[in-house]
């Protein structure tokens, strides 16, 4: 490197230290304000699974960077994480309520859903901890092979979904209505019940998070068809497989459910805190991401923590996937006007008869 641009280096390093100071005192000054108060952080789930598990592996090892603060995990379940998320864009503004919620609330807002009182784009964003790549799957004997299968006319293949809300009812009843699935939604499934159906062929499929479905694959008691977002070589991105013949309405759903993929694992507090007590936060949520201790927790519990974001980046990619055209906004709004899935209980005891295609 010659002199010349050692000289700029150490010139926009020197800018750069300049711009931090600042910032760096600022979030000292709020770390200070933390001592001997109690950070609440709200789980808009009930106890266990995967968003509280990640609320309380974030809440605990921020505590350990925010000196002389106790945290208290608080569970908020209730119409869809709607109950927490309200909970917590209506907290006071103080720093000390921050929490996390699904991504799939951006649909509930893009369509101005009545009972939605947050803005997600007025939210104090503090991080996101991961993506999450969604994948279709089928059993691993399923004669569904290609997304053409699922147009097969004749007794609709059975998708499973958990509940009425959650994120995979929302984001498969719109492939469904943009793409045209022959399919029937079954809702009511927990846990791994819905893998279990797919065993037993009570059920065709299941869209949803890879973080969720990935180890039903991975045993090779399934297949995925497709995948949006992620990086496997061997399974087809949807939005490669209608860049063609797909509606731009398609494309565009697509797209957004791509964006939900990349901002999995939101921290979040409500509008308004104050600057330092924001960047207090933002960087002991950095610092805990980072760290060894939390990065080995959450391998342990194959729980993966990448790759995350903190601040402003994260402000800026809700923003993007707030910013839908009236098209688009449309097509999902029609999608959750349709009656809601069967639940398990009215479901077909067997399994309607299949066409086999074979893999090409």
């Amino acid at each position: 490197m010659t002199a010349r641009r050692i000289g700029q280096r150490l010139a926009a390093l020197a800018l750069f230290a300049l711009a931090a100071a600042p910032l760096a005192a600022r979030a000292a000054d709020g770390t200070a304000f933390y001592a001997g108060k109690t950070l609440t952080y709200i789980v808009a789930t009930a106890p266990g699974g995967s968003y509280d598990f990640y609320g309380r592996l974030i809440a605990r090892h921020m505590a350990e960077h925010l000196p002389g603060v106790a945290v208290v995990v608080r569970n908020m379940p209730g119409k869809g994480h709607l109950l927490g998320a309200d909970a917590l864009y209506e907290a006071t503004a103080d720093g000390l309520t921050i929490g996390t919620f699904s991504t799939g609330l951006i649909y509930d807002q893009l369509i101005e859903r009545p009972d939605v009182r947050f803005d997600l784009s007025r939210m104090s964003w503090i991080g996101k901890a991961a993506s999450d790549p969604r994948i279709l799957i089928v059993g691993a004997n399923s004669p569904i092979h290609r997304i053409k299968d699922l147009h097969q006319p004749g007794d609709p293949f059975l998708f499973a979904v958990s509940r009425i809300g959650s994120l995979n009812y929302n984001e498969t009843k719109i492939l469904q209505a943009v793409l045209g699935f022959n399919a029937r939604i079954i809702s009511g499934y927990r846990s791994t019940d819905d893998e279990l159906a797919i065993e037993n062929r009570s059920i065709d499929a299941v869209f949803g998070p890879k973080s969720l479905y990935g180890s039903f694959v991975a045993t090779g008691k399934g297949r995925a068809v497709f995948q949006i977002g992620g990086s496997d070589p061997d399974v087809p991105q949807l939005s490669d497989l209608i860049r063609r013949k797909g509606s731009a309405d398609a494309k565009s759903v697509v797209a957004l459910i791509r964006s939900q993929a990349e901002l999995a694992r939101l921290t979040a507090g409500p509008p308004g805190i104050p600057a330092e007590r924001l960047d207090a936060l933002r960087t002991a949520y950095r610092t805990a991401l980072e760290s060894r201790e939390l990065q080995e927790e959450a391998a342990k519990a194959s729980r993966p923590v990448v790759p995350f974001a903190v601040g402003d980046d994260v402000a800026r990619e809700v923003s993007a996937a707030l910013d839908q055209s009236p098209a688009t906004i449309d097509a999902i709004a029609q999608t959750f006007l349709a009656a809601p899935p069967a639940l398990i209980a009215n479901a077909p005891r067997t399994k309607p008869s299949i066409t086999p295609v074979p893999a090409r």
